[in-house]
């Protein structure tokens, strides 16, 4: 059994999440690259990895769908660490010029959240959307000067190419991490709480459900809502809270909010791992 698993290729920040979980941690585990975030969950379900890790969202552009999607979907997995990292994404070519470079390869968040480095100074270049940023950083490693990547600079160490502008962001960017395991193997003391949930279509539901916890003086740090998939109109909400399920006053709110939700259901209680640089 491979000990974790993280969203691949080599070269990506998830990663350096992946080495920086085990850094904290002192858990020293192998880890092994998966081609999607689908895959990481899978091996964790069929029991090929103990841990996986995926990005949950990004600061900047919001949340990832098909973790979200996992999370609302497996009856085995649980959250059992958030790690945040401080994202910064580089220009990586072997172009002596910016205006050398015809091609720039990059995953579509990372365009997007360097989108005025690259209308101010890449219009003139093509951009290739690739299915990660280290994927990027490999087509530009072999198809020479003429092309560029937007990657970390661990993509750049791994795939030898130079940094020709660090730090293109638009601004600070900072990307949720979520290491998905099975409840049993709980890390740490659990600080925060997530769920999801959907209500009744009724006036007052939603309400009802989120003043459960406004009445026990818990802290929702977080509530977003997607569409449930079944019919227009019906929506699922994740919420995430400060406090874990040995906490009185969380378990008194999600006894009350579940009495009034069609659906509600804990995705873990878990740590938060604070890296240095954060």
């Amino acid at each position: 059994m491979v000990e974790m698993v993280y969203l691949g290729p080599q070269g990506t920040f998830c990663e350096e999440a992946a080495k920086t979980f085990c850094h904290l941690t002192g858990l020293g585990l192998k880890i092994s690259p998966c081609p999607s975030i689908i895959d990481c969950a899978e091996s964790v379900e069929d029991l090929k990895a103990r841990f996986g890790i995926v990005p949950l969202e990004n600061s900047l552009e919001g949340s990832v769908h098909d973790t979200l999607e996992i999370l609302t979907t497996s009856h085995q997995l649980r959250i059992l660490a958030e790690l945040d990292l401080n994202i910064e994404h580089c220009l990586l070519s072997r172009a002596a010029a910016l205006a050398e470079i015809k091609r720039v390869y990059s995953h579509p968040q990372a365009f997007a959240q360097c989108k005025n480095f690259v209308r101010q100074k890449l219009l003139h270049a093509q951009q290739i959307p690739v299915v990660s940023t280290a994927e990027a950083a490999s087509v530009a490693a072999e198809q020479g000067a003429e092309t560029a990547a937007i990657a970390g600079r661990q993509a750049a160490e791994y795939y030898d190419l130079p940094v020709f502008t660090a730090g293109i962001q638009d601004a600070r960017s900072t990307t949720r991490f979520i290491v998905l395991g099975r409840e049993e193997d709980q890390i740490g003391e659990p600080i925060k709480t997530s769920l999801v949930f959907s209500v009744k279509n009724v006036a007052g539901s939603l309400y009802r459900v989120l003043g459960a916890f406004a009445a026990h003086k818990v802290n929702l740090t977080r509530i977003e809502s997607r569409p449930a998939g079944s019919r227009l109109g019906d929506y699922i909400f994740f919420v995430d809270l400060d406090g874990a399920l040995h906490d009185s006053a969380v378990r008194a709110a999600l006894r009350e909010a579940g009495r009034e939700a069609v659906m509600l259901k804990l995705l873990g209680s878990y740590p938060v791992l604070v890296p240095a640089d954060a």
